[in-house]
C-alpha cells in the first residue's frame, strides 16, 4: 500500500520537475566524485569493473531510472550519500592500514634491532636497553604515524583542485589519528596477535566513528550497519596485521633463543685446529717423483754443484718443479717429514740446500742469459734504443727475467722484461703433456685418480701459459694502475716481439728494505713506520676487496716481496707493484662477490664461503655443484663454525680456506686456478710482513713512540675498504649488489645461532 502511494506520488511529478531534480542529483554526484582522492577513485574503478558495491556507474544508472519514473528521489539521494560515505570510509581504512603498517614496521625494526644487539651488550646495559627499547619503539611508531598519514593524505589528494583541498583540510586530524595508529603498534602483538589484533581493529573503528562528520552518521546503529561496506579492505587489513604481529613475535623469540644458545656456546671455546694446505700441490708433488730418477736427484741435492746450478737443473726438468717449490713454506724440512721421508732417496739431514733453493725460487731465480746475451736479444727487436746498464739481471722469476737499461732517446732508466731462455708457450705445453702422460702411466691401475690428477695439472698449466704473454701483462698493468688508490703500478712504455718495456719502479724491493736502510745508515720514526704499516694494509685490503666504480678489476696474483717496491720518500703511496704477468681479472659482479665474501668469514656464512671456494671448480664426474656445496658447507660447520671454535687469530681467511680446500681435496674437487691464486695472494700479503721483522734496527729511539698496527686497526681498515667497495658496487650494479647483500641477510636470519656464535667469538677474542 505504502509503495503504491510513493509511486503514485512520484508519478504525479511533472517531467519538468523530475528533470530539475535529476539535474540536482547529477550535480550532487558530480561534487561527491570531484572531491574524491586517488584512493577512492581507484576503488570506484574496481567496483565499476567488478559490479560489486556502489559505484559511479550504478549512480548514473539510478539517476536515469529516476528521470524515467522507475524509482523515487529519496532512494536515489540516499544511494548517492551512502556511496559518498563508503568511498570516504574506504579511503580512511586504506590510509590507516598503510599508516599502521609503516608504524608497526618501525616498531618491529626497533624491537628486532634490540633483540639482535642484546648478546653484544653488557648484561646491565642489556637490561636497561631492553626496557627503554620498548619505549623508544613506541615513540618511533607514533612519530612514524604522525608523519606518514598526513603524507599519504597529501599524495591521495595531489590531483584535487585547490578549492576541494581547502574545503577538506584534515592535517591536524590526520596527525592525531596517525599518532593513534602508531601508538597501537605494540598492542597488536599481545598474546601473539590473538588479543592484540581485535583491540587494534576496535580502536580503529571507534577512531573512524568519532572522525565521521555529524551529517554522515544518524546513529551508532546506522554506523555499525554501514561497516558492512568495504569488508574486503577491512579483512585484508586485519589479515595483514595478524600476519605481521605473529611474524614479529616469532622472530623476537627466535632471536632470543639463538642469542642464549650462542652465549652458552662461547663459554667453552677450543683452539682452531689448523690444516696445512699448499693449494693442491702436495699430492702432485708426490706424483712428481715420476719425473725424477735417482741420478737426477743426486745431481740436484748432491754436494758437487752450486745452488745456482741446482736451480737451473730443476727449471730445465719441468716448470712444475720450481712453481711447486715457490708455494711451500720455507720450513720445508719439517714439512717433508709429513710425507715420504725417503722421497729423495736419502736422509733428511742431507737436504739442507733445499731450504735455500726454496727461498731463492720465491723471489730470486737464476738468470738464463748473461748481460751480453740479453743485450743481443734486445737489440734484435729495438736496435740501439735500449742499453743494459747493470752487470746482472734486475729480477728473475720462473718464467721471465728483467734487466735495467737506459733509453738512449730520452736518457731515462727503464726496465725490460722478456721470457727466460728456453721458456716458451710451446715448452710449457710440452711439459704439461710429459707430466700428464707420466701421471697416467703411473696410475694406469687407478684411472679415476689419474683423471683427478690430470685435471689438477691442467688447471695449473692453463695459468702458467698466460704468463708468457707480455702484451697481456702490459694491459693488466695499465688497468691495475688506473684503478689504484693506495699504491702505484709501474708505468708501461711499450711491448714488441714479446719484449716489454716499462719505467723503473721507485725505491727498493720490499724484501731488501731493512737492509737498504741499514746500509745507508738511515733511521725512521715510529710514527712513519706506523704510516708505512697502515698504508701496506690499505694496499692489501684494496687489492683483495676493492671494486672499481666502472670497468674490469685487476688484482696482482703474485705479490711476493720481490714484486713490491717501497719508496719511503713517497708518504702518500710508498708501494709500487711490478711484474703483473700473473694477475686476476674480475668483472664488476665477480669483484662484488669477492668483496662481500670476505664478510662471510666474520658472520659465519658457510654457504657464502663454500660458494666462493667452489666458484668455477672442476667437479668429479657425476657430482653436481649443489652436492659439492653441501659437502664443503658441512665440513666448515663441523670443523670451524660449530660455535665452540675460537676464530680470532692471525689469519682467519687462510685457516678457514685451508679447511675448505682440504674437504674439497678429500672429495676430488679441484678449485679453479683463479681461486687458488687469490688464496695464495692473501697468504703472500701477510707473509710479506716478515720483511719488517728487523724493524727495530732502523727505528729512531728518540722519536715519538706510537703503537704498531694492531688487529683492531687492521679490522677497521678492512671494514672501511668493504664499505667503500659496497658503495662502488652499488654504482656499478645496484641490483646485483642488493641481491648479494640480501643473500647474506637471509643467511643470518636462517642461521641466527651460527651468526651470533661467530661474531661473539671475535668480540671475546679482541677483549
Amino acid at each position: 500500500m505504502g509503495n503504491n502511494i510513493a509511486i503514485t506520488a512520484q508519478n504525479t511529478q511533472s517531467p519538468a520537475v523530475r528533470e530539475k531534480l535529476s539535474q540536482d542529483l547529477a550535480e550532487q554526484n558530480k561534487i561527491v566524485y570531484r572531491r574524491q582522492g586517488l584512493t577512492a577513485q581507484g576503488f570506484d574503478k574496481i567496483k565499476s569493473l567488478t559490479g560489486l558495491g556502489r559505484s559511479q556507474k550504478k549512480i548514473l544508472q539510478k539517476i536515469e531510472d529516476y528521470k524515467a519514473g522507475k524509482t523515487d528521489y529519496e532512494s536515489t539521494d540516499k544511494y548517492i550519500k551512502d556511496y559518498k560515505y563508503g568511498q570516504r570510509d574506504a579511503t580512511e581504512i586504506t590510509l590507516d592500514i598503510l599508516t599502521g603498517a609503516s608504524s608497526f614496521g618501525m616498531y618491529s625494526a626497533s624491537r628486532k634491532l634490540m633483540a639482535f644487539a642484546r648478546p653484544f651488550l653488557d648484561e646491565k646495559i642489556s637490561l636497561k636497553a631492553g626496557k627503554y627499547s620498548k619505549i623508544a619503539g613506541v615513540g618511533l611508531a607514533v612519530l612514524t604515524g604522525m608523519t606518514v598519514k598526513p603524507l599519504l593524505r597529501f599524495i591521495d589528494r595531489i590531483y584535487l583542485k585547490r578549492k576541494e583541498k581547502k574545503d577538506n583540510k584534515t592535517f591536524w586530524k590526520d596527525t592525531l589519528t596517525g599518532a593513534l595508529d602508531g601508538a597501537m603498534a605494540p598492542v597488536a602483538i599481545l598474546k601473539n596477535g590473538l588479543l592484540g589484533v581485535p583491540l587494534v581493529l576496535g580502536e580503529n573503528t571507534i577512531q573512524r566513528y568519532l572522525a565521521v562528520k555529524r551529517d554522515d552518521k544518524k546513529s551508532v546503529n546506522d554506523f555499525i550497519d554501514k561497516q558492512k561496506d568495504n569488508l574486503a579492505i577491512k579483512a585484508a587489513g586485519a589479515g595483514l596485521l595478524a600476519y605481521k604481529s605473529h611474524k614479529l613475535t616469532s622472530s623476537l623469540k627466535s632471536w632470543e633463543k639463538a642469542a642464549n644458545k650462542a652465549l652458552e656456546n662461547i663459554k667453552d671455546l677450543k683452539p682452531f685446529e689448523k690444516v696445512e694446505n699448499t693449494q693442491g700441490f702436495t699430492e702432485l708433488a708426490k706424483q712428481a717423483q715420476i719425473l725424477l730418477d735417482p741420478k737426477f736427484i743426486m745431481e740436484i741435492l748432491g754436494n758437487g754443484k752450486t745452488i745456482e746450478e741446482k736451480m737451473r737443473l730443476i727449471e730445465e726438468k719441468n716448470i712444475f718443479l720450481p712453481k711447486f717449490l715457490q708455494t711451500i713454506p720455507e720450513n720445508v724440512l719439517g714439512m717433508l717429514k709429513g710425507f715420504q721421508p725417503e722421497f729423495m732417496g736419502m736422509k733428511l739431514s742431507n737436504l739442507d740446500d733445499l731450504q735455500t733453493i726454496i727461498t731463492r725460487f720465491k723471489s730470486d731465480c737464476p738468470q738464463s742469459r748473461t748481460v751480453k746475451e740479453a743485450q743481443e736479444f734486445i737489440s734484435k727487436t729495438y736496435g740501439d734504443k735500449y742499453t743494459i746498464i747493470q752487470d746482472k739481471a734486475l729480477g728473475v722469476g720462473t718464467v721471465a727475467e728483467t734487466f735495467l737499461a737506459k733509453d738512449n732517446t730520452t736518457g731515462k732508466e727503464v726496465v725490460l722484461k722478456f721470457l727466460k731462455k728456453g721458456i716458451s708457450k710451446e715448452k710449457i705445453e710440452n711439459d704439461r703433456k710429459v707430466f700428464i702422460d707420466a701421471l697416467k702411466e703411473a696410475n694406469k691401475d687407478n684411472p679415476e685418480k689419474a683423471d683427478y690428477l690430470a685435471r689438477k695439472i691442467n688447471s695449473l698449466y692453463d695459468a702458467w701459459v698466460q704468463e708468457t704473454d707480455m702484451a697481456k701483462e702490459m694491459e693488466a698493468t695499465q688497468i691495475l694502475g688506473r684503478n689504484a688508490r693506495h699504491y702505484n703500478a709501474v708505468k708501461p712504455i711499450e711491448v714488441k716481439d714479446n719484449i716489454y718495456v716499462m719505467e723503473k719502479a721507485p725505491g727498493v724491493q720490499f724484501n731488501e728494505f731493512i737492509d737498504d736502510m741499514m746500509k745507508q745508515n738511515k733511521k725512521i720514526s715510529e710514527k712513519d713506520m706506523f704510516s708505512i704499516l697502515t698504508n701496506y694494509f690499505q694496499v692489501f685490503f684494496e687489492q683483495l676487496l676493492s671494486v672499481p666504480k666502472k670497468g674490469m678489476k685487476v688484482m696482482h696474483a703474485d705479490p711476493h716481496p720481490g714484486n713490491v717496491f717501497i719508496d719511503v720518500t713517497n708518504r702518500e703511496k710508498p708501494f709500487t707493484f711490478i711484474d703483473t704477468g700473473n694477475v686476476l681479472r674480475y668483472s664488476p659482479e665477480e669483484a662484488i662477490e669477492n668483496t662481500l665474501n670476505h664478510l662471510d668469514y666474520f658472520i659465519g656464512n658457510t654457504t657464502g664461503i663454500a660458494k666462493a671456494l667452489l666458484r668455477n671448480a672442476n667437479l668429479p664426474e657425476g657430482m653436481t655443484m649443489k652436492q659439492a656445496q653441501k659437502i664443503v658447507e658441512d665440513g666448515l660447520k663441523e670443523k670451524v663454525y660449530n660455535g665452540h671454535t675460537n676464530l680470532f687469530g692471525e689469519n682467519l681467511f687462510k685457516e678457514v680456506n685451508n679447511v675448505g680446500l682440504k674437504v674439497m681435496e678429500e672429495n676430488n674437487i679441484i678449485p679453479n686456478i683463479n681461486n687458488t691464486n687469490l688464496l695464495k695472494a692473501e697468504i703472500t700479503y701477510l707473509s710479506n710482513l716478515t720483511c719488517l721483522k728487523d724493524i727495530q734496527k732502523i727505528i729512531d729511539k728518540n722519536s715519538d713512540r706510537l703503537t704498531q698496527v694492531e688487529a683492531k686497526e687492521q679490522l677497521k681498515l678492512m671494514l672501511n675498504e668493504i664499505r667503500e667497495s659496497v658503495i662502488n658496487s652499488a654504482i656499478n650494479n645496484k641490483r646485483y649488489t642488493t641481491k648479494q647483500i640480501k643473500e647474506r641477510l637471509k643467511f643470518i636470519d636462517e642461521n641466527k645461532e651460527q651468526f651470533y656464535s661467530t661474531v661473539l667469538t671475535f668480540i671475546q677474542g679482541m677483549k
